[in-house]
């Protein structure tokens, strides 16, 4: 039997990623305060790479005195690499598939130096009290992964409702047929809903009981199989540490008994309770913004930017001899350091961008208030500036925006949608705010009811379930109407 051999042209696309592309990415979704002590960690790796502040001419590191450094690190390590002349090297590149515009889209003209707020008038920073922020709870958490998704009204629609019906542990306290009822949906569509919000971070959120809250950790893990799937089905032994029964039904040996409980107890049973907590945090604004002539404006913050440079010393080295080590010593951290420096200028521009977008989209709020939130998606801000809706994502996590109203994350702006009888759209933010409104403005002796809360809402045009109003009711901090009247009998005693 004759064997042969065939020879296949296939085309096709990759995208490659560069080093110097991974750190743009990384930069990008850091918070200021990440950035802070990771820039810091260059300036102390990479002695070519200085803030523009931190330098008299007089305090500068002599060129020898930095490659004798250098060499006392390379000492005993062997390089007969022969290297390129330093401007050859440092004007080519690597060929990549995936290029700045993969990542940050086409920011040419989009920013300058005019838009920080660098000695600009009339802008100033907010104190210290301002820049305290709540924890963000898990419903937020849950709303805004909702809100990244790819997904139709109606299917956003019972997404909201089962994050409404999840507890402060994370888990689904409402059975399917009743979300279904609620949302006018089949109970199809209410499954399929589910499996979607189970797939959200924290591993684990959204099941009807333990057993299936650490099947989707398992999964998460990609462990779900033998013996740990089994073992969840006798939680209750395992809770009475009958070792010898789990050995007999899981048909293990002691070793693998051991390995697989462990692995169950390093399970979270309670996935939801890392959210909503009671500690403070600082933050310092990545953008300012500030009416200007009666048009709204961005600054970016240039505190939380410091400026670096490359130390441009080398030049003098230059005219002497080099060996093959020095010079790889200059052109690998002056590479670097460029690549840093531009990875910055980019991800300044970038979050203007996203910021001025999400200004353009917000006009109302920052004009009126949180009563006037729009609704929005990341997929309407990244089709406005032409950047992947990941960037997006990358840019609203962990960046503040400092605006009359008060600080905000940039996700903040970003919420689901409940439609009015007219068939108006409400941000799920702007009915929380009406809810608050309606409640400072109850009779103590006599607080509205969750249903009346509802109706009253339903009377502004507002559709919303009395659960719905229960659950913002809670994330708003706001106590029963039993309890609302109890506080204010005490007040009047």
């Amino acid at each position: 039997m004759a064997l042969g051999l065939e020879l296949k042209l296939r085309m096709g696309q990759q995208l490659v990623m560069t080093p110097q592309l991974q750190m743009a990415i990384k930069l990008l979704q850091m918070s200021s305060l990440e950035l802070a002590d990771y820039l810091q960690e260059e300036l102390d790796k990479n002695p070519l790479l200085e803030r523009e502040e931190d330098r008299p001419d007089e305090d500068v590191v002599s060129m020898g005195e930095l490659l004798d450094n250098e060499r006392a690190l390379e000492a005993g390590r062997a390089d007969e690499v022969s290297m390129e002349p330093m401007e050859t090297a440092l004007s080519s590149e690597l060929p990549v598939d995936a290029s700045w515009s993969d990542i940050y889209g086409d920011s040419s003209g989009s920013y300058s130096a005019s838009h920080t707020s660098e000695n600009t008038p009339g802008t100033e920073a907010p104190p210290l009290e301002n820049t305290l922020v709540r924890s963000e709870t898990l419903s937020d958490y849950l709303l805004w992964q909702l809100g990244i998704s790819a997904l139709h009204e109606r299917e956003r629609m019972i997404g909201t409702a089962i994050i409404d019906a999840i507890d402060d542990n994370g888990y689904l306290t409402a059975d399917l047929q009743t979300v279904a009822d609620i949302t006018r949906s089949s109970l199809e569509d209410v499954e399929d809903a589910l499996i979607l919000v189970q797939s959200f971070e924290p591993a684990g959120i959204g099941a009807r009981s333990l057993a299936e809250c650490l099947l989707l950790q398992l999964k998460n893990r990609k462990q779900a199989q033998h013996p740990y799937t089994t073992l969840l089905e006798h939680l209750e032994d395992l809770a009475r540490r009958d070792f010898r029964k789990l050995k007999r039904l899981l048909k293990v040996t002691d070793d693998e008994l051991l390995d697989a409980v462990e692995l169950i107890q390093s399970l979270n049973p309670k996935p939801g309770l890392a959210f909503g907590s009671d500690q403070a945090n600082y933050i310092s604004p990545d953008v300012y913004v500030r009416k200007l002539d009666g048009q709204w404006v961005v600054e970016i913050n240039t505190e939380a930017m410091p400026k670096l440079r490359v130390n441009r010393e080398y030049d003098h080295a230059l005219n002497g001899r080099l060996s093959p080590q020095d010079k790889r010593f200059l052109v690998e951290n002056t590479r670097s350091a460029q690549w840093l420096i531009k990875s910055l200028e980019q991800r300044s521009s970038t979050i203007y961008r996203v910021a001025e977008s999400i200004v353009r989209f917000q006009k109302n709020f920052l004009d009126y208030g949180r009563e006037h939130l729009k609704p929005l998606i990341l997929k309407d801000v990244a089709d406005d500036i032409g950047v992947h809706e990941s960037t997006a994502s990358r840019v609203t996590s962990n960046k503040y925006i400092h605006t009359p109203r008060g600080i905000f994350e940039l996700k903040f702006f970003f919420s689901s949608s409940l439609v009015s009888q007219s068939g108006e759209n409400h941000s799920s933010e702007a009915v929380k705010f009406k809810i608050q409104k309606l409640v400072d403005s109850e009779s103590v002796n006599r607080p509205y009811s969750d249903e009346k809360l509802a109706k009253l809402l339903k009377d502004q045009g507002i559709i919303v379930a009395r659960r719905t109003v229960a659950k913002y009711r809670d994330i708003l901090s706001i106590p029963s109407s039993s309890r609302r009247k109890q506080l204010g009998t005490g007040a009047d005693s």
